[in-house]
Order: structure tokens, then sequence, then C-alpha cells
């Protein structure tokens, strides 16, 4: 008999070949996720901001912008010194490409506040599609 393990989907107590990843019944739901999660389908989806987050011109003005800029921007205006892990456009590149690599619009941030603001700003966006 081959070593079995639980289903790899949450609160699944089915038993599966080691080799496996999912029961049967959770199969589907295996395509579904790594179909989203692709390289190539956020390469896609994504574009020309996709090509350019990922390209020499971005990874250098961050990496500067970092080293000038090392601590959130947010933070210290809340008294608080913390250490930025991203540089963030202040204009979206969607609304306004051309300020793709102006310093003025850059602004350095740790996770939290970024992803605060990135969400902020999807949900901004949706709500006027909608």
């Amino acid at each position: 008999m081959k070593p079995q393990k639980q289903c790899n989907h949450a609160g699944c107590r089915c038993l599966v070949e080691y080799s496996q990843k999912y029961c049967d019944k959770h199969k589907q739901l295996d395509k579904i996720i790594s179909v989203g999660n692709k390289y190539s389908n956020r390469k896609k989806i994504g574009g020309k901001y996709f090509k350019f987050y990922h390209g020499k011109e971005w990874t250098k003005a961050s990496q500067l912008y970092r080293i000038n800029n090392p601590c959130c921007e947010e933070c210290l205006n809340e008294g608080i010194i913390r250490k930025a892990d991203v540089v963030d456009h202040i204009v979206e590149l969607r609304d306004d490409w051309s300020k793709r690599l102006d310093e003025t619009n850059f602004k350095s941030l740790c996770h939290r506040h970024h992803n605060t603001k990135t969400s902020a700003e999807r949900r901004k966006r949706t709500t006027l599609k909608g």
C-alpha cells in the first residue's frame, strides 16, 4: 500500500496518495486556482504594466529611490520608524503612464501601507466600473 496524506483543501479529511494534492472532489478546484496564478496568465492580463514592473528601468529607479528614502513615508507621518519594502506610485500608472519614472510620483512604503493603498484603489476602481 502506498503512503497517504490528507487532501490539501482546507478542512477536507479525505486521504489521497502521497503524490496527489487533492481528492477527486477537489481536483477541479486545483485546476481553477493554478490557471489564475500562472505567471503567463498574470503576464497576459497585466500587459505593459506587468512588463514595466519586471523591467530594468523600474528595478533600478525603485532601488535608487528606496536607498535615498529607506523609511516608510506613511509610518513616518504616524511617528513610527519602519523600513520601506516597496516603492509605490502616488498617481497610478493606469491614470498617468507618463509619470512612471518621475521621482516626484514615488513614495516609499512598508507592506502594510502599500497593501492598504492598493486595496483602496482597487475598490475605488471597481465601484467606478460597476
